[in-house]
């Protein structure tokens, strides 16, 4: 841990911004550069989740920021990762609940944010398939590309992130029981892409996600569909970029 003078002064230079101590520095200067550092914190929000705001609306959102930024100081010099527990604080903020997708709309916002700020990796080539022996196809596991993420909900966030989207209808609706969404998220070409899956592929591609067996995900898209198409499924993941190597045991 660092002790030195200067970092004791960043500490309680930190605390005094957060509002947690003030003693040694000027009261009208710091109330000013505590308000600025709360409103960067609140239009690092705004900028991740555009989606949950245009469901709620710019004034409901200020407030929305306004309390979350209060409970929850920034812990990196980096603002790109300030706001991933913005979903959880929106399933246990009382004046939200009335619109019960909004906290997972939040995580899929976050995912797409952190897909688009992923490292770099080179995709597999495609012949890296031939060296493998007939043995090792079903216990074979693959690493993802950073970025790509499988997010199941009971709701429709991924139909509503992609209605919020530009060229979306402008008279889109979701119907009551529109049902939920497994929603795979990547990054092709410097671009995240949202889309929603057939179920067979989302169990496929979540089981994979999770570190399951190549057979073992295929069991599981076929118990949902017995007409799931394998080699289908891994041209996609390899035409997409989204694996990033094999794991063979």
């Amino acid at each position: 841990m660092n002790d030195s003078p200067e970092a004791r002064w960043q500490a309680a230079l930190i605390a005094a911004i957060e509002g947690r101590a003030g003693d040694g520095f000027d009261a009208r200067g710091l109330a000013a550069y505590r308000n600025n550092y709360r409103v960067g914190l609140a239009d690092t929000l705004a900028y991740v989740y555009p989606v949950v705001k245009a469901l709620v609306g710019d004034d409901f959102f200020a407030g929305l920021a306004r309390e979350y930024v209060g409970r929850t100081p920034s812990r990196s010099g980096d603002l790109h990762r300030y706001g991933d527990a913005f979903g959880d604080f929106l399933a246990g903020f009382e004046p939200a609940r009335a619109l019960p997708y909004l906290a997972d709309t939040a995580r899929l916002e976050w995912l797409v944010h952190r897909a688009y700020y992923a490292p770099d990796a080179a995709p597999l080539a495609p012949d890296a398939f031939a060296a493998l022996a007939e043995a090792d196809w079903p216990r074979l596991r693959f690493a993802l590309a950073p970025g790509v993420a499988v997010f199941s909900s009971p709701y429709p966030v991924g139909r509503l992130w992609l209605y919020h989207q530009p060229g979306a209808p402008a008279d889109w609706r979701l119907e009551p029981d529109a049902g939920g969404d497994t929603v795979r998220v990547a990054r092709r070409a410097g671009r995240v892409e949202v889309g929603v899956p057939a179920p067979a592929d989302a169990a496929w591609l979540a089981a994979l996600a999770a570190g399951d067996t190549l057979e073992a995900a295929t069991d599981a898209a076929l118990d949902i569909d017995a007409g799931f198409d394998l080699e289908a499924a891994l041209v996609g993941l390899l035409r997409d970029g989204l694996i990033a190597r094999l794991l063979v045991p």
